[in-house]
C-alpha cells in the first residue's frame, strides 16, 4: 500500500507527513517495536510501516505490522511512543490481523466526566476510545477494585451499587466496616444480609456464613445435567461486596486468641465463595485501598478475573493486580486523575477507563432510596 496523506496535499502537509514518518520510525526503534533481520550488510531493525496518514485534527496513522507483531504490542508501547510524536497519547485499534489505526491525541480523552447511563446491563465506565464498558450482571465475574483515598474508587462503587440496588434479579450482601456503604440500604430487602461497622464484629462472619450456607444449598439442588444454577426470580444473583476488606481482616486478626481466630474463619468463608460461588450464582467484589499480597493473596487474585485499579501509591500496586503492565503505564498511573482507572477483564487487554459519575454520597444515598422504594 502506497503511503499518502489526506486531506492536505500542499507543501506544508508534505513536510508534516515526512516529519511524522521520521518521528514514528525513531520512536518505534527507541521503544523496541521492531523486527530484527540479519542481512548481508548486518543487522537491520524494521518498525511497523506507515501506509496511510490522515492529517487532523486528529491525525490518524495506519501502520502495517511486521511479521510476529500483534496490535497489543503497539498498545503496550504506545506510552513510550506518544511523547516522540509530540502528542499526549495514542489510541490504537486493530484493523484485521495485519494493520492498526493509531490516532494521535493531543489531550487525555478521559479528562471529562462520564455520566452514569443506567440500562438493563451494568455500566462500569467508558474507555479512552469512547466505548461504554457494559455487561449483564450475570456476567459479572469475581472482582477486585483498589485505589487510594480520593482516587475515585468509592464513586465507582456508588455507581455500581446504585445500579444493582433496584434489580429484581439481584440480592446484595457483604461487609462494610466503615458503616457508610450500607447505610442507605437500611430498611430495604437487602438489609438482612448486610453487616456494617465494627461494634459487632461477629455480624460480619454471620453474614458471610449465611451466604455460604445458601451457596451450599444451591449446589446440592443442582440437577444432574447442570453445573450452574439459573438466575431468576426464584434464585437471585447474590453480589457480596467486601468494603475495605484488608482493614476488616486486620481488625479481626487483632481479636485473635489462642482458641479463637475470627480472621481465619472469615478468610475461609471468602475463599469458599470465590472458589465455588460462580456456579451457584454468587459474585464477590473485594474493595481495598491497596490489594496487598499479605491480605489479598495469589488465590484471591487468581479467582477475580475482573481487576480494577484507580490511582495507586506506587508501581508495585499496579503490577500486583495487572501483571506484565508496562512500567511506564504503571508509573504514570500513580498520578492518575480521580475516576481514571486501569481495568483487566476476560478476553481484553489492559485498558484505561473512566468511572461513571453518579455524584457524591448524598446522590448515592438518594439513588439507592429511589431504586429500592
Amino acid at each position: 500500500m502506497r503511503l499518502f496523506a489526506r486531506p492536505r496535499r500542499d507543501r506544508d502537509g508534505e513536510a508534516l507527513v515526512e516529519h511524522l514518518v521520521t518521528a514514528w520510525t525513531r520512536a518505534c526503534e527507541g521503544a523496541d517495536l521492531v523486527r530484527n533481520v540479519d542481512t548481508v550488510t548486518g543487522p537491520t531493525v524494521i518498525p511497523p510501516k506507515l501506509v496511510d496518514i490522515t492529517l487532523g485534527p486528529p491525525t490518524v496513522l495506519i501502520a502495517e505490522l511486521q511479521p510476529g507483531m500483534i496490535p497489543a504490542d503497539v498498545t503496550a508501547l504506545a506510552p513510550r511512543i506518544a511523547p516522540h510524536l509530540d502528542v499526549h497519547s495514542l489510541r490504537v485499534e486493530p484493523i484485521g490481523h495485519r494493520h492498526v489505526r493509531v490516532t494521535l491525541l493531543d489531550a487525555d480523552p478521559l479528562d471529562t466526566l462520564v455520566q452514569l447511563d443506567p440500562g438493563t446491563d451494568l455500566m462500569l465506565g467508558r474507555d479512552d476510545a469512547g466505548h461504554a464498558l457494559r455487561l449483564d450482571p450475570i456476567d459479572l465475574p469475581h472482582t477486585i477494585t483498589q485505589g487510594v483515598t480520593r482516587s475515585g474508587k468509592s464513586v465507582w462503587t456508588y455507581a455500581l451499587l446504585a445500579q444493582l440496588a433496584g434489580r429484581d434479579d439481584v440480592s446484595l450482601s457483604g461487609c462494610d466496616p466503615t458503616g457508610l456503604l450500607w447505610r442507605p440500604f437500611r430498611g430495604t430487602h437487602h438489609a438482612d444480609r448486610l453487616s456494617a461497622g465494627l461494634t459487632d464484629l461477629d455480624a460480619h462472619e454471620k453474614v458471610l456464613r449465611a451466604v455460604v450456607d445458601e451457596m451450599d444449598d444451591r449446589i446440592r439442588d443442582l440437577p444432574d445435567d447442570r453445573d450452574q444454577i439459573e438466575i431468576g426470580p426464584a434464585r437471585l444473583l447474590i453480589v457480596v461486596v467486601l468494603e475495605e476488606y484488608p482493614g476488616l481482616l486486620r481488625v479481626l486478626d487483632a481479636g485473635k486468641t489462642r482458641g479463637d481466630d475470627p480472621g481465619q474463619r472469615v478468610r475461609a468463608l471468602v475463599s469458599r465463595l470465590l472458589a465455588e460461588g460462580a456456579k451457584a450464582g454468587v459474585r464477590v467484589v473485594i474493595l481495598a485501598q491497596r490489594a496487598e499480597a499479605s491480605v489479598v493473596g495469589a488465590f484471591e487474585r487468581a479467582m477475580c478475573s475482573l481487576r480494577i485499579s484507580f490511582r495507586t501509591d506506587n508501581r508495585a500496586s499496579v503490577e500486583l493486580l495487572h501483571p506484565g503492565t508496562d512500567p511506564a503505564i504503571a508509573d504514570a498511573h500513580t498520578t492518575a486523575a480521580p475516576g481514571v482507572a486501569l481495568i483487566t477483564r476476560p478476553g481484553h487487554t489492559l485498558t484505561r477507563f473512566r468511572a461513571p459519575f453518579l455524584g457524591g454520597y448524598p446522590e448515592y444515598a438518594a439513588a439507592v432510596r429511589r431504586a429500592t422504594s
